[in-house]
């Protein structure tokens, strides 16, 4: 289909240059964010809001070994990581300045562009 041979060797970045598509890792964190965001909008009393909001405000028992890898944690690695840490989402907080973003739609889709971007300039594995 490309005419790639064998012996030849190909990046994975090259191949998706050549294939013109992008990671799937790209298209999963988009999809994460726009979700994030349809979620923000919603009514405070839906049961995901609820137990964000319940999660931020609780400082329970640090356990020994790793952090459990839940949903605000993984979306404030991704804050930190790719945004230099202009944002967070470590308290309750930052969880409504993040709902106030999600309020306004181009706002929402500005930061999620944002995230995008960054995350297509960081370095992959290739």
């Amino acid at each position: 289909m490309l005419n790639i041979k064998y012996p030849v060797k190909i990046t994975n970045s090259s191949l998706y240059k050549k294939c013109d598509e992008r990671p799937l890792y790209i298209s999963m964190l988009e999809s994460k964010w726009r979700m994030f965001g349809h979620i923000l909008q919603r009514n405070s009393e839906i049961s995901t809001n609820r137990w964000m909001n319940s999660y931020l405000i609780s400082h329970g028992r640090k356990f020994r070994g790793r952090p459990f890898m839940t949903s605000p944690v993984v979306l404030n690695e991704v804050l930190s990581r790719l945004l230099d840490s202009q944002l967070h989402l470590t308290r309750l907080e930052d969880l409504e300045h993040l709902r106030s973003i999600a309020r306004n739609r181009q706002s929402w889709r500005k930061l999620a562009t944002r995230i995008r971007e960054a995350a297509e300039a960081s370095p992959s594995d290739d």
